[in-house]
């Protein structure tokens, strides 16, 4: 506080006073892991992937979480823990990789029904005549392996109306 005239006044710029402990790795034993969100330090739980608040890094706070939430849990060894720390690091490496497209299909999947659209043909021409054609020549250019490629691009009749519906709204009518 700065003190004018007498009268104590509080500064412009309010300072986050809390200090929050640290992830230890010894919290693994209450089956906790850290991760950061908004670039802050969090606890999650690698039994049910429960988030807690910087403020919950206290261990008698975890134990009460194992004890409550898990009471089947709560006598099991570190090893267990560290297992299900791996488990869960696994899962979410295969749910990232399932539900993210590459970044030249993604763009491929602008640049067709782009085309389709300047071109005034149906979106349903895509899925039926453009794919196949293009799993084709691939096929036959590049091999057997690369033949693939084409498929991984979303390129379906819902897919297609939606990026031109998108790129539609990016227009100005002059």
């Amino acid at each position: 506080m700065k003190k004018t005239d007498g009268i104590p006044k509080t500064s412009d710029k309010v300072v986050n006073s809390q200090k929050y402990l640290k992830y230890d790795d010894s919290y693994l034993e209450f089956g906790f892991t850290s991760i950061d969100v908004s670039h802050q330090e969090h606890l999650q739980c690698v039994l049910c992937v429960k988030v807690l608040a910087p403020e919950c890094l206290l261990p008698a706070k975890l134990k009460r979480h194992l004890e409550t939430d898990h009471p089947n849990m709560a006598t099991k060894s570190c090893d267990y823990f560290t297992r299900k720390l791996r488990e869960l690091k696994e899962q979410k490496g295969t749910l990232f990789k399932q539900a993210s497209v590459p970044n030249n299909a993604l763009l491929a999947s602008y640049k067709v029904p782009y085309r389709v659209a300047k071109y005034k043909e149906t979106h349903t021409i895509v899925d039926e005549l453009i794919l196949p054609i293009a799993v084709i020549v691939v096929n036959i250019m590049v091999d057997e392996s690369a033949g693939r490629l084409p498929s991984e691009v979303p390129l379906s009749d819902s897919t297609v109306s939606c990026r031109i519906q998108h790129m539609a709204k990016d227009l100005k009518i002059i």
